[in-house]
């Protein structure tokens, strides 16, 4: 009898679960698990061990590698995310800015026509027919001339891609033209930062006269009065955020927001420097994180469902033999491989994040699209990423997690993080353990609906 390699995790006194590298796992009683560490399971054991390829015969070896495919089903999936950054300059002064934008009128922080068109021109050289080219910043809308332009234009390229127009912008200069313009050229996928209640948002995110008001008014009238098909939302969390979870989960619920992704932040550009007066310990972070996942569990349960996205994601992997594409989510993780970033000045980076870092900067748009991404450094960071050869392969979360190296090397000065005093790993170990043991919970039914399932797990 062949064992696979597994990992135990301990659910509560007499529920075990074993994980497999590939991702696959059993549910077993402490007998059970006193039976596989002895070697000698028993007949009906043995059928579910051979089901979930923690044993392994030559009926379910195929089946194996078909899981291994799955998992990393991304390696050849190509680039369809295009971060283009029609400007790096911004009207806010957020703490937490990763990009550390600079303000308005800044020099050089705006692209120009001659890069933009470089810069489709580029992205055009992907072997992808579908692909998304999203704006971000800075503020796009900054020098949204130059998002019209790129959109114009790439109307006339050939061979004709599918392409997803997103853009992500903090809406304070969004204006009826702007919005009609958008929807008429189908750019409907707009994704916001709302940190919560004013008094909250209007600290995380300084801007003369405050942002919150404008954000809240175009999230409603895009949705209500334009028709937007996706308003998206994103809640950074800082330390001004910890003591207001309730009233910020509510802040969505009034707005009717279908979902909240509250995101930690990182020692990366401004929060570096402002770490003092924003920072605190991932530990701090996961409370806060938990007490937004309860609540929106009790919500949907009381039938105003409101999906915590983390916890989705995670969910999905726990659940799903698919693929997860989420360039976060998947191991080696997206960067020069899913995704990538393009700056003003032409510059292409390994994804949204890794533009603070000079180190992660891969090529320009003046290069072919090969040699920018089977480059070394693109393929050294696709190594990077994977963790092989790292403690992360002694990890029960192995198959469903990946570090980032961009959030590794700012916080540790290093590409090889020091997991143990790696913030990433005690928020990523302590929310796979969490929704886990909401799936052993009645809790599960409500991430039955999140993952649109007609029964429960």
């Amino acid at each position: 009898m062949q064992f696979n390699k597994f990992f135990v995790h301990k659910i509560k006194p007499d529920v075990f679960v074993l994980i497999t590298d590939a991702g696959n796992w059993l549910q077993v009683s402490e007998s059970e698990l006193s039976e596989v560490n002895a070697g000698k399971p028993e007949n009906e054991l043995v059928k579910k061990l051979e089901e979930k390829k923690i044993i392994l015969t030559d009926k379910n070896k195929e089946s194996l590698t078909g899981d291994y495919k799955n998992l990393f089903n991304h390696l050849t999936h190509g680039i369809s995310l295009h971060i283009v950054n029609p400007t790096m300059a911004c009207n806010h002064s957020c703490h937490y800015c990763y990009a550390n934008a600079p303000p308005v009128g800044t020099k050089n922080a705006a692209m120009s026509e001659k890069t933009a068109k470089k810069t489709v021109d580029f992205i055009w050289q992907s072997p992808m027919k579908n692909i998304v080219i999203e704006f971000q910043g800075g503020e796009p809308l900054t020098n949204f001339s130059i998002i019209q332009f790129i959109m114009d234009y790439a109307k006339t390229k050939r061979p004709k891609k599918n392409v997803h127009w997103r853009m992500v912008s903090n809406l304070s200069l969004m204006d009826e033209t702007i919005a009609s313009w958008c929807k008429k050229n189908s750019l409907l996928d707009i994704c916001t930062s709302l940190d919560g209640p004013k008094e909250v948002h209007d600290k995380n995110r300084p801007m003369p006269g405050g942002s919150h008001a404008k954000v809240v008014h175009w999230i409603n009238s895009l949705k209500n009065d334009f028709g937007f098909e996706r308003i998206g939302t994103l809640c950074t969390v800082t330390k001004n955020s910890l003591p207001f979870a309730k009233e910020i989960v509510d802040q969505y619920l009034d707005l009717n927001l279908p979902d909240i992704t509250p995101v930690a932040i990182r020692q990366i550009g401004r929060a570096k420097e402002n770490w003092q007066n924003i920072g605190y310990k991932p530990e701090q972070y996961l409370e806060f994180w938990k007490s937004v996942l309860n609540q929106c569990i009790e919500s949907t349960i009381n039938k105003k469902q409101i999906t915590e996205q983390f916890s989705l994601m995670i969910a999905q992997k726990l659940t799903s033999p698919k693929p997860a594409f989420h360039t976060c989510f998947s191991k080696p993780c997206g960067a020069g491989l899913m995704q990538a970033s393009y700056q003003p000045d032409g510059s292409v980076y390994t994804c949204d994040e890794g533009k603070a870092e000079e180190i992660f900067k891969l090529g320009s748009v003046e290069q072919k699209y090969a040699d920018v991404f089977a480059s070394q450094s693109a393929l050294n960071m696709v190594s990077i990423s994977s963790s092989l050869g790292m403690i992360c392969n002694e990890c029960k979360w192995n198959p469903f997690c990946a570090f980032c190296p961009v959030m590794a090397y700012a916080s540790q000065g290093s590409l090889v993080p020091l997991l143990y005093n790696n913030a990433d790993c005690v928020i990523r170990k302590g929310q796979f353990s969490a929704v886990f043991e909401k799936l052993f919970s009645p809790e599960k039914k409500a991430l039955s609906q999140w993952l649109g399932l007609s029964k429960a797990l």
